[in-house]
C-alpha cells in the first residue's frame, strides 16, 4: 500500500465517552483500508478517557485540535493533513455494516464519472436496535482545492456535488438514542444553543437555517420553527428550486402535523402541492408526509392514494441535472428503507379501510425478496384476492413468493384455509381453483387443487392422480379420499395406497358439514365398495355416524343441555366402529393404546362413567380421557360443572378441574416442542377459559402465536 499517495483519505472526529463504539468503527474501516490505497487521520478534540488510544492504532496520523464549539473547525483541521484523490468522513460513534460496495465503487472506474457518494446512516430509536430510519448522507466526495467543511455544528462539505452515486452502504449509529432523559435534554440544549448562534451570526445561512428549524421540531418549538420558517421564505419566489428554500416549505405542513394541527397540515400540503415548483426529493417528501397525515385523520384510501402517488415518483428516474441534498430528514424519504415502508403503510390502510380496489398497484411496488414483514404482507394479498376475485395477484406475485423458502408453507397454508372459508360459496371455490389451474404450478399442495379443479369438471384421469402422488407434499391424502370418495374409477386405487388412518381422515372431511340424511344417501351410494372393500363400506357409515354423535356432543357441552346423553350416543356409536373395524383384544385396556385418540377417549371415558360412584377414581377417569383426545375438553368440563351444580363434591370438582388443566399445559408444552403448533392453540383456548389468569396459560399461548 503506497501511504504516499492514497486513492482515500479517511478522517474521524474522536471525543470523550466513545469507548464502546471506537473499536467496532475502526474495525469496520479494515477490509476497507486493506483493499483501496488508503490513510485514516484522526483528529483528537480533547479525549481524556482512553478512546484516541484505541484509534491510534489503526490511524497514520493523529492531529491535536483544542475545542472551540465548532464542528466545521475540527474537521478542517483534519481534512488539511488528507492527500488522497476522494475524502471520507464519519463520526466515532457509527460503523459499517459491509464495505463491499465502497470497495468495488472505489476499484472501478465508475468512481471517475461522479464526484459524490452517499450512503445510508442507520439511525435507530433505541438501544435495541430493532426500529430505525435510513437517511442518505453525503459524506465521502471526490477532493478539489476548495472542499472544506462549513458550519459550526452539523457541518457539512462544499461545494457541493453535481454527480451524485447512491448506494446500499449503511452505518450504525446510535447517536439518537439516550440513557435517559436527562441526557437527550442536555445534548438538545447544545445542539440549539450553537446552532441559534450561527443563526444569529448569519441569519441568511439557509443551511443552517434548516437545521434549527430541525432541532425546534426535536424540542416541540413549533412556533418556533414556524416563525423561522416564515421568515426565511418572506419575499422568496414560489419557482425557487434551491434544496434550502424547499426544505423550509415543506417543513411547514410538517411543523402542522407534528403540533397535531391534520386539518391545517393538510390545506399547507395542498398549497405545497399546488402552487410551488418543487424538486424531486420534495415531491417525495411531500406525497409521504401528506399519507402519515391522512391516517392521523383516519382517511384510510387518501392515504393509499398519496402514498401511491409517492411510489410512482420514487420510481420515476431523476431527471438529469436536478440537484439532491443530503439534508436531515429531507434526504430520508429517497432511500429503500421509506419506500418498504410506504408499501407496507399502503397495505395495512387497504386493508383496514377495504379499499381493496387499489390492491393490484400497491402490490406492485412489493419487493419480496427485501420486505421487513413478507409473511404479513403474504397475509394481506391473500386478503385482497379474496375480497376482490383479481387473479393477477397471483399470477404476478405466487411464482416469485414461492422462491422465498420462508414463505412457501404460508403459501399452502393461506390457499387451504381460503378453499375452507369458501365452503359454502361454490362460485368462489370454482373461481379459486380456475385461477390456481392456469399458474400451472406443481409444487406443495398445487397437484391437489389440480385434482379439486379436474373432479369439479368431471375430467380427472388416474394421471392426475398419479401427478398428484407424485409431485405434492403429501399433505393432503386424506383430502383427496374425500374429494374422489364417489369415483368409482379412481378410488380403487387411491384405497390401495390409502392408511387405515388416512382413509378416517378423508371420511371425517367429508362427513363435516353434512346432516344425517345426506350421509344416508351417500352411503347408498358407495354400495360398490361392498364387494371389494366391504370393511371401508361399513366403516363410512359407522365413522360417519360418530362424526354426527361427536359434533352434537360438542354442541351439548357448550349449552350444557343433555351432555350425559349425547355422551352416550357419541360412546355408543365409537364403539360400534371400534368393534367393527379393530380386533376384540385391541379395545383391552393394555392395548388401547394403538387405538385413534377419539377411540381412545371412548374407552376410558365409558370405564370412568361406570364408576362414578367413586368421586376420585371417576375424576381421575374424565382427566385421562381429556388428555388423550383434548378436542372433547369441554365435554369433561361440563361434567365437572354439573357435579358443581349438584353440590356433591363441590370443591373436589374444582380441584379434579385445576389438575386436569395442569396436565393439560403438559401436553401443550409437547406439541409445541412437536411442531403441533394448530393442536396446542386448540387446548390453549379452553385453558385460557377455565385459567384466565394463569400467567403460565398467557405465555403458551404467546408461544404458540408466534
Amino acid at each position: 500500500m503506497d501511504k504516499k499517495q492514497p486513492l482515500l483519505s479517511i478522517s474521524m472526529l474522536v471525543s470523550n465517552n466513545r469507548r464502546d463504539t471506537i473499536e467496532k468503527c475502526m474495525e469496520s474501516l479494515v477490509p476497507l483500508m486493506k483493499a483501496v490505497p488508503s490513510e485514516l487521520i484522526i483528529v483528537d478534540t480533547g479525549c481524556t478517557d482512553g478512546s484516541v488510544d484505541i484509534a491510534r492504532k489503526y490511524a497514520d496520523k493523529v492531529v491535536q485540535f483544542t475545542w472551540c464549539k465548532d464542528f466545521a473547525a475540527a474537521r478542517n483541521a483534519g481534512l488539511r493533513e488528507c492527500t488522497g484523490e476522494w475524502f471520507l468522513y464519519l463520526d466515532d460513534d457509527e460503523w459499517f455494516d459491509d464495505v463491499s460496495e465502497l470497495i468495488a465503487f472505489f476499484q472501478s472506474e465508475g468512481r471517475n464519472q461522479c464526484d459524490a457518494l452517499w450512503y445510508l446512516q442507520r439511525n435507530y430509536d433505541s438501544f435495541e436496535g430493532k426500529s430505525y430510519t435510513d437517511t442518505y448522507v453525503g459524506r465521502c466526495v471526490k477532493m478539489t482545492p476548495e472542499t472544506k467543511f462549513c458550519g459550526k455544528i452539523h457541518e457539512w462539505l462544499e461545494p457541493l456535488p453535481c454527480a451524485i452515486l447512491k448506494t446500499d452502504a449503511f452505518v450504525h449509529h446510535y447517536g439518537y438514542v439516550y440513557k435517559n432523559e436527562e441526557e437527550r435534554q442536555k445534548h438538545l440544549e447544545r445542539n440549539l444553543t450553537l446552532e441559534e448562534e450561527a443563526v444569529k451570526e448569519n441569519p441568511n445561512d439557509l443551511r443552517m437555517c434548516c437545521q434549527l428549524v430541525q432541532e425546534y421540531r426535536v424540542a416541540r418549538r413549533y412556533e418556533d420553527a414556524m416563525a423561522l420558517c416564515n421568515r426565511c421564505l418572506t419575499d422568496v419566489e414560489k419557482t425557487d428550486k434551491g434544496a434550502f428554500i424547499q426544505y423550509l416549505r415543506l417543513a411547514i405542513p410538517k411543523i402542522y402535523k407534528e403540533s397535531e394541527k391534520y386539518e391545517e397540515a393538510l390545506v399547507a400540503f395542498e398549497e405545497l402541492e399546488k402552487n410551488y415548483t418543487l424538486l424531486r426529493q420534495t415531491r417525495l417528501g411531500l406525497f409521504y408526509d401528506k399519507a402519515l397525515n391522512y391516517g392521523c385523520l383516519k382517511q384510510e384510501e387518501k392515504l393509499v392514494q398519496a402514498f401511491l402517488c409517492y411510489l410512482r415518483e420514487f420510481d420515476k428516474p431523476s431527471k438529469k441535472g436536478e440537484p439532491e441534498f443530503p439534508v436531515m430528514d429531507f434526504a430520508q424519504y429517497q432511500s429503500e428503507l421509506f419506500r418498504q415502508r410506504a408499501v407496507e403503510y399502503s397495505v395495512t390502510n387497504m386493508i383496514c379501510g377495504e379499499v381493496f380496489g387499489y390492491a393490484k398497484e400497491v402490490f406492485s411496488y412489493i419487493d419480496w425478496e427485501k420486505n421487513a414483514r413478507p409473511k404479513d404482507m403474504l397475509t394481506a394479498l391473500f386478503r385482497c384476492y379474496d375480497e376482490t376475485g383479481d387473479e393477477s395477484l397471483l399470477e404476478e406475485h405466487l411464482p416469485v413468493v414461492l422462491k422465498i423458502e420462508e414463505l412457501e408453507q404460508q403459501v399452502y397454508g393461506s390457499l387451504q384455509s381460503l378453499y375452507e372459508k369458501n365452503r359454502d360459496k361454490k362460485e368462489k371455490q370454482d373461481k379459486q381453483l380456475a385461477d390456481l389451474e392456469s399458474l400451472q404450478l406443481e409444487q406443495g399442495n398445487f397437484p391437489f387443487f389440480h385434482l379439486l379443479y379436474t373432479e369439479s369438471k368431471g375430467v380427472t384421469t388416474e394421471k392426475d392422480l398419479e401427478a398428484y402422488y407424485e409431485k405434492s407434499d403429501r399433505k393432503y391424502d386424506g383430502e383427496v379420499v374425500a374429494v374422489l370418495l364417489f369415483n368409482e374409477k379412481l378410488v380403487l386405487p387411491i384405497l390401495h395406497r390409502t392408511p387405515m388412518e388416512l382413509y378416517r381422515e378423508g371420511v371425517s372431511v367429508f362427513v363435516k358439514g353434512k346432516s344425517l340424511w345426506q350421509l344416508e344417501a351417500a352411503f347408498e351410494k358407495l354400495a360398490f365398495l361392498k364387494k371389494c372393500y366391504p370393511e371401508e363400506w361399513m366403516s363410512f357409515w359407522y365413522l360417519a355416524r360418530m362424526g354426527m354423535a361427536e359434533k352434537r356432543l360438542l354442541l351439548a357441552a357448550e349449552e350444557q343441555k343433555e351432555v350425559r346423553t349425547y355422551l352416550k350416543d357419541y360412546m355408543e356409536a365409537g364403539m360400534q366402529y371400534a368393534k367393527e373395524l379393530y380386533r376384540p383384544e385391541l379395545l383391552c385396556r393394555q392395548n388401547r393404546y394403538g387405538l385413534p385418540a377419539n377411540l381412545r377417549f371412548i374407552c376410558i371415558m365409558e370405564e370412568a362413567m361406570a364408576q362414578e360412584a367413586d368421586f376420585a377414581a371417576w375424576g381421575e377417569g374424565l382427566k385421562m380421557a381429556a388428555k388423550e383426545y383434548p378436542t372433547l375438553l369441554p365435554v369433561v368440563k361440563a361434567l365437572l360443572a354439573e357435579k358443581d351444580q349438584r353440590k356433591s363434591g363441590n370443591s373436589s370438582a374444582k380441584q379434579e378441574l385445576l389438575a386436569l388443566a395442569e396436565q393439560l399445559k403438559t401436553v401443550v408444552r409437547a406439541q409445541l416442542a412437536e411442531g403441533n403448533v394448530g393442536e396446542a392453540k386448540a387446548i390453549l383456548s379452553e385453558l385460557a377459559e377455565m385459567l384466565p389468569e394463569d400467567e403460565e396459560v398467557k405465555a403458551l399461548l404467546e408461544c404458540a402465536n408466534k
